[in-house]
């Protein structure tokens, strides 16, 4: 019984983690796709320049605007369905 909980707590600390990491996605690939327009509001804008700054950091700049928008679709959606794989069912 002690190891079951153990597993199930664990499984909500995963699953809560990647649900963190899929809101942080979700935000930047939405500033990503404001800074892309230029008609977006100045907050999702400046989401998009930080984007922008953190990918030149990880030396990601080989991707063109857009491929980076829709990686980092790719990886909020890769993230949110793993999260909720790993959620601890009833």
């Amino acid at each position: 019984m002690n190891a079951r909980r153990l597993r199930v707590v664990l499984g909500w600390v995963l699953s809560l983690a990647l649900f963190g990491v899929t809101l942080v996605l979700a935000l930047l690939s939405l500033g990503t796709f404001a800074s892309l327009a230029g008609t977006g509001p100045l907050w999702l804008r400046s989401i998009g320049s930080l984007e922008s700054t953190l990918s030149g950091a990880l030396n990601v700049t080989g991707l063109g605007s857009i491929q980076q928008a829709m990686t980092l679709m790719l990886l909020t959606s890769v993230c949110a369905g793993l999260a909720a794989y790993l959620k601890p069912r009833a």
